[in-house]
């Protein structure tokens, strides 16, 4: 008998998937759960997400029940019988019943230091709160979210120049090698947990397209976290002219006073005026374009003096 069993695997995004790729040759059965196709592209045409697109290529078996709490989604993970349920970035909360399916606390690895940054997006929330550490925990799930005892955790040290897709393939890589033999320790009755400290909990709700949106009030170092945090969505985001300027990468300098929030200044770098220090443009896109240079849009502009930003957008 392989050490895991029967395993179902829980997952969506593209943080799972090199930890789901060690996982058939550890399991006497496989069974993938990952979220519906969804429309994606210029022509709405479905997508798998990157697990499922992933499993289906190696010929696994592959399950996208609409709703995990469902008759269908019960009567799914029921009927495979598994020892136990592994979830690795999936986006829906299991249900209590389903919790107790296997003779195994269910496993989540969740990619943050918990309790510190539970919720939706907490690779992002780890660089947009200037953390000096990230982390994966290996933990148990639970009714309430991202609240389970926690196994075992791992740290990263951040060299604070990170964007959320190279920090998700940084710890996605670090949880394919070190969660395996915790999983068989798990499979062994062997894993000990202790309880999270709540006094310490974070909590991050799903990110807006408003989100987005550059306040150049704010210091130039936060504007930079938000550069590098929200990507690939929903982006950062100005205005000129009332058209959206993404600005997909930057880096914060000091040193700018006298000058009007917002300004456009000239440098090695298009500046931009922030409430403290400025902001320098390294690519932007602005809408209905590709992604260019930020001296080469700059040097396109019909005027010299550019005021960017304007009133913050509706919070919805």
């Amino acid at each position: 008998m392989a050490p895991l069993g029967r395993l179902v695997f829980l997952g969506t995004g593209t943080f799972g998937v090199p930890l789901l790729a060690r996982l058939p040759q550890m399991c006497d059965d496989l069974l993938v759960v990952s979220q519906p196709d969804r429309p994606a592209g210029r022509r709405l045409q479905p997508r798998p997400s990157p697990v499922a697109a992933w499993a289906r290529g190696q010929g696994l078996r592959v399950e996208t029940p609409r709703r995990l709490r469902s008759d269908e989604g019960r009567a799914l993970l029921g009927g495979f019988a598994p020892n136990g349920l592994l979830l690795v970035s999936y986006g829906q909360i299991v249900p209590a019943d389903l919790l107790v399916i296997g003779e195994r606390s269910p496993l989540n690895v969740h990619p943050s230091l918990l309790p510190r940054h539970r919720g939706a997006a907490p690779i992002a929330s780890t660089i947009l709160s200037g953390d000096m550490v990230a982390g994966v925990t290996l933990m148990v799930m639970t009714s309430e979210l991202d609240a389970g005892p926690v196994a075992v955790q791992w740290q990263v040290p951040l060299a604070g120049r990170e964007t959320t897709p190279e920090l998700e393939l940084l710890l996605a890589e670090l949880t394919s090698g070190v969660v395996p033999r915790e999983l068989e320790r798990w499979a062994r009755g062997e894993l000990m947990t202790h309880p999270q400290d709540e006094r310490a909990a974070t909590l991050i709700h799903p990110f807006r397209r408003n989100d987005g949106w550059v306040d150049w009030r704010r210091d130039a170092v936060a504007i930079d976290r938000q550069v590098r945090a929200l990507q690939p969505w929903p982006g950062a985001w100005t205005t000129l002219d009332g058209k959206r300027l993404h600005i997909r990468a930057a880096h914060p300098l000091g040193g700018v006073d006298g000058v009007p929030i917002g300004a456009l200044l000239p440098g090695e770098w298009p500046q931009v005026a922030c409430g403290q220090g400025a902001l320098a443009l390294e690519e932007v896109q602005p809408e209905g374009r590709a992604r260019m240079p930020a001296d080469a849009w700059r040097h396109g502009l019909p005027r010299d003096h550019v005021l960017l930003g304007g009133p913050p957008p509706i919070r919805g």
